[in-house]
């Protein structure tokens, strides 16, 4: 992919990305996660007891729900819904919980932009912090070609109003294997390629927010029995 000019260069960096951990206490795991002005909360339950009509010796049975920010889910919901269950199922280990249930539920705070995205990202960081078998991370990226035929990743919805095609793209961590692809709209085959490469860049850097966040919120946890063990070891001995 040839880029001309640092205009170019600015239209392919993500929105700043935030997340908050276990906001929600009745889970075992949730995680608030924003990128823009986008913001998605998340949350898992899991192994929990499985209604018999879908127990299963092989692995576990996986619930998807997914609620817009207002109003009961609508075609495009379910979409979004059907696509999230797609690629958590390809990452899930659910052999490691035969005959129980894994439960993900996923709620529309704010939509401005790159939804699809924002909501998967949430659902593997809420998957993540549940401490729920994964076979590997993932990470979603939205890009969208404009009217004039540039490529705008990880867009504003006030950028997707004249669109001509979107594309979402979701890749694992360890192989960088593509696990879901989603398009609208006429492109080339070359913009397909040419795309897919940005995303798959865009990609690393959402893996490495994972990571720093998981430390940040692990070493924490852990700071509170460190301090207590330091100053157990500062007490002065009894003779």
């Amino acid at each position: 992919m040839n880029k001309t000019n640092t205009e170019n260069d600015a239209k392919v960096k993500l929105r700043e990305m935030h997340c908050k951990f276990n906001p929600l206490s009745r889970c075992d795991g949730s995680v608030m996660y924003s990128q823009g002005a986008t913001v998605v909360i998340a949350a898992v339950l899991g192994p929990i007891e499985v209604k018999t009509q879908n127990l299963s010796i092989e692995g576990s049975y996986l619930e998807c729900n997914y609620r817009p920010k207002a109003g009961l889910p609508q075609v495009k919901e379910r979409i979004r819904e059907a696509a999230i269950r797609d690629v958590l199922e390809l990452a899930l280990l659910s052999e490691a919980y035969p005959r129980a249930k894994m439960s993900l539920q996923v709620q529309e705070l704010e939509d401005r932009g790159s939804i699809d995205a924002c909501a998967l990202n949430a659902a593997c960081l809420a998957m993540l912090i549940g401490g729920l078998p994964l076979k590997y991370s993932f990470a979603a990226v939205h890009c969208i070609i404009n009217e004039k035929g540039d490529f705008i990743l990880d867009p504003e919805e006030s950028e997707t109003q004249h669109q001509k095609a979107s594309f979402t793209f979701a890749f694992d961590s360890v192989d960088g294997d593509l696990l879901l692809v989603q398009t609208k709209g006429a492109f080339k085959i070359a913009q397909f390629n040419d795309i897919e490469c940005i995303c798959r860049q865009a990609s690393a850097e959402i893996f490495d927010f994972y990571r720093s966040n998981i430390a940040k919120y692990h070493s924490r946890e852990d700071q509170p029995a460190a301090t207590i063990e330091s100053a157990r070891s500062e007490l002065p001995m009894e003779t």
